[in-house]
């Protein structure tokens, strides 16, 4: 069941519409979770779903960061943290046969 938030004392709700006049916020009483959704999108309105179990300035922050908009940046994001994942994991393998090789 989504319960939609019509206003919230932060007024994270409102400030969500300045981003985009279609968002409006739900809360998702089978995940427990806040979700943001749009009146624009037809058939399915869901947008994101906001990992925070509070609503407050992490929402704003959050729907900014994974707009549409902003697909160039977060793909770069992820390539980079892949890349850092990827470095740590061969200095990981090397260190393993080095200390093999040396042990015997």
């Amino acid at each position: 069941m989504l319960i939609k938030i019509l206003s919230d004392n932060l007024f994270i709700t409102s400030r969500l519409k300045e981003i985009d006049n279609s968002y409006f916020v739900v809360f998702n009483t089978k995940s427990k979770k806040y979700e943001v959704h749009s009146k624009r999108q037809v058939e399915n309105t869901f947008c994101v779903g906001l990992p925070f179990s509070e609503l407050d300035e992490r929402a704003v922050d959050y729907v900014l960061k994974t707009r549409v908009e902003n697909i160039e940046k977060i793909i770069e994001s992820i390539e980079k943290n892949n890349k850092k994942i990827e470095n740590n994991n061969k200095k990981l393998i090397l260190n393993k046969i080095e200390e093999t090789i040396y042990d015997r």
